[in-house]
């Protein structure tokens, strides 16, 4: 194994004519370490994802602009007049943080954009007290070093003033700032430089909660006594909810900001709005199965909240998907002649490989089938017409299920859910149309008003309006289904006015024939058969079976459940127990479970020697079994023969393991260690 790799984090030094970290980064640049980089499918998969991922940005700053709008105009007016307190903006962001970066991103270029180019970024783990709190803002905003804001590349660079720790405090900054604005101050009064609008010191804290409450009341009450001098603004990340201000600043630290509060979109709206905008649409050919798709709801739903965790493991999916083959390259939007067009015997076989063709196979007559399984021309063929049936299914498959938003996400209790994502989670189930929920849906739909009625038609017909473009193959079949609803519309309208609901329904009741009816029970089930008559459309379910069955478009395979929601315990024990299978390194391969190779980590022969002990550990006997892996011909040795440099990489690998929790110091014995996982 090569010398200058480690397992835990290590510093190794280069001498003579090693060369420099930018120097290193510029040379490897433009070298292209994808070994798909030649494959069809994956140039199909790259410009998929490039347009996903181009559509979830515009998406993005549609969602951020009501709110940084608000934002950006707060902090431009907040020294317009004179104040007395530190103007304070309090964002409640959520608990889904892990999306927040791009967010808090946003606002800290727009605000160097528009408004001050004295902005600071500042994270609980860096200011775990006062003196480290001061120092990094000072240094952000005398050095520009704002995280998140420009790119890795400054840090590569030399600040711009350099500065020992003991000057990063208040009176530096004051006189950094004054110089900075001096032209202001030579030219005018003490009177009109309150009234003009300086550049604010923008001060953005995201983890609010995360800071030390006596650490955070100290800095306040320090930045209030420069008010007059340094024009402060805060901006506070809440994440749980307004009360953790009050409970964290008491009234004489609280009366020295001026709070008011801006709300983000909730991570679950966040997330609607990107399936039903972006991922759910005609646009995005590739769609998530039943299994796959209730997984990654579930993990949103009941682990983190995190929109950006949900879309990357969206796209290790889809990388999945497309990781297939070549016939991986008809999932996209592009005419599928031109594709087809250009396999070969091999590229057919991968196709011929799907479990779906087996279906296609079946439903062709004898000698059809032979031309199917040998006939590559004839192939071609037919899974052109195939591929070209299954978009118009995938396009009838969005519109119903947006028409089905319509009637049934107002209704009382929401049977079906509101959203698409639920519609489409259940319709991707089973027979949504056979189910309960959709029976409650239309009993209730039964009950709905002349004019809530009309207006849910109306909208339907202004949807299907819009889908009947000349470039839909399937535009005529819309026009039928349009003019259906045209009927229905102006029979409703032309019905008789004085009818009502209640009259309709007590007519319904005097056809039923109760002279049989012995009990209540039932009077009661004649009733509803009397008054439900459900005749759930068929065309949605055939839409939806033809489309969801295929696997070219549909990605169903829950065995990567592994991949997005990580083991960490698991993935910790097999990189010491069998680096090989992640360094995939010959050196590190095992002959059996049992060996240790002395070419291995020492942490790893470390860790695996601790595993044959129990709950306390003789470190002379643990150096002992090291040195006798590492270096047989030393065993016989005693401790003062062992090698130095021996010692030495076996203190640092029992440092590492103690580092990573699986050993600690024992109180009790001066020279042993204690076991804290695994039979320990």
């Amino acid at each position: 194994m090569a010398s200058n790799i480690s397992v835990s984090k290590g510093v190794f030094v280069f001498k003579n004519n090693a060369k420099s970290l930018k120097y290193r980064k510029e040379s490897t640049t433009n070298v292209n370490f994808n070994i798909y980089s030649d494959e069809p499918w994956y140039h199909t998969y790259s410009n998929l994802w490039k347009n996903i991922a181009k559509k979830i940005d515009a998406l993005n700053k549609d969602m951020y602009s009501s709110m940084l709008t608000d934002l950006i105009t707060f902090i431009k007016s907040s020294y317009s007049n004179d104040v007395s307190e530190i103007p304070t903006a309090a964002l409640l962001t959520g608990m889904n943080m892990p999306d927040h970066m791009a967010q808090f991103a946003t606002l800290l270029k727009k605000v160097k954009q528009d408004i001050s180019p004295h902005v600071v970024c500042l994270y609980s783990q860096d200011c775990q007290n006062i003196k480290s709190f001061s120092e990094n803002m000072i240094n952000q905003f005398i050095n520009g070093n704002v995280p998140f804001l420009e790119d890795d590349s400054q840090f590569e660079t030399e600040p711009k003033h350099k500065l020992k720790k003991t000057q990063l405090n208040f009176p530096m900054l004051q006189a950094w700032y004054e110089k900075e604005h001096d032209v202001w101050k030579q030219n005018k009064s003490e009177k009109q430089l309150r009234k003009h609008q300086r550049k604010v010191l923008v001060v953005v804290l995201p983890d609010l909660e995360s800071f030390p409450n006596k650490i955070l009341q100290d800095f306040i009450l320090i930045c209030s006594s420069y008010l007059n001098i340094l024009p402060f603004v805060f901006v506070f990340g809440i994440a749980t909810s307004i009360s953790i201000i009050h409970r964290t600043l008491p009234y004489h630290v609280s009366s020295k900001v001026n709070i008011q509060y801006f709300n983000s979109q909730s991570s679950t709206v966040y997330l609607n709005n990107v399936l039903e905008e972006v991922l759910l649409t005609d646009e995005c050919p590739f769609h998530l199965g039943s299994k796959i798709f209730s997984l990654l709801m579930d993990v949103f739903l009941f682990y983190d909240l995190s929109v950006t965790g949900f879309i990357k493991k969206y796209k290790y999916a889809m990388l999945e998907h497309f990781n297939y083959g070549t016939a991986m390259t008809l999932c996209t939007k592009k005419n599928p002649v031109d594709i087809i067009a250009k396999f070969n015997h091999e590229d057919c076989e991968n196709a011929r490989a799907l479990l779906s063709f087996r279906k296609l196979v079946e439903s062709e007559s004898n000698m059809n089938k032979i031309k199917l399984l040998t006939n590559d021309k004839y192939f071609k063929s037919v899974l052109q017409q195939e591929i070209c049936k299954i978009q118009q299914y995938l396009n009838t498959f969005h519109l119903y299920l947006k028409c089905l938003k319509i009637l049934v996400s107002d209704l009382p209790n929401n049977p079906l859910g509101k959203q698409i994502r639920e519609l489409y989670s259940k319709a991707i189930t089973s027979d949504i149309t056979k189910s309960n929920d959709y029976k409650a849906c239309i009993q209730l739909l039964q009950f709905q008003s002349k004019d809530d009625l009309e207006d849910k038609l109306s909208q339907l017909t202004e949807l299907i309006k819009n889908e009947c473009k000349p470039s839909n193959p399937n535009k005529d079949a819309l026009k039928a289904d349009l003019k259906i609803i045209y009927e229905y519309l102006e029979e409703i309208e032309n019905c008789d006015k004085a009818t009502s609901e209640a009259d309709i329904l007590v007519q319904k009741i005097e056809n039923v024939n109760i002279t049989n009816t012995k009990n209540r029970k039932e009077f009661r089930e004649m009733l509803q058969k009397g008054t439900q008559q459900i005749k759930p459309s068929s065309k949605y379910e055939a839409a939806k079976n033809k489309s969801c069955n295929n696997e070219i478009f549909f990605f169903n395979d829950a065995s990567i459940d592994n991949h997005v929601i990580g083991s960490h315990r698991a993935a910790i024990h097999t990189a010491l127990n069998d680096p090989f299978h992640y360094l995939q390194c010959n050196c590190c391969k095992k002959r059996n479970e049992e060996a240790i190779p002395k070419t291995m980590p020492d942490i790893c022969i470390i860790y695996k020697l601790h595993l044959e002990y129990g709950k306390m550990i003789n470190l002379y006997d643990w150096l002992q079994a090291f040195v006798s892996i590492v270096n047989p011909c030393t065993e016989d040795e005693d401790d003062n023969g062992t090698d130095p440099a021996l010692q030495a990489r076996f203190t640092l690998a029992v440092a590492e393991l103690e580092f990573l929790g699986f050993i600690k110091s024992s109180k009790r014995k001066t020279d042993h260690v204690q076991r804290l996982t695994w039979g320990g």
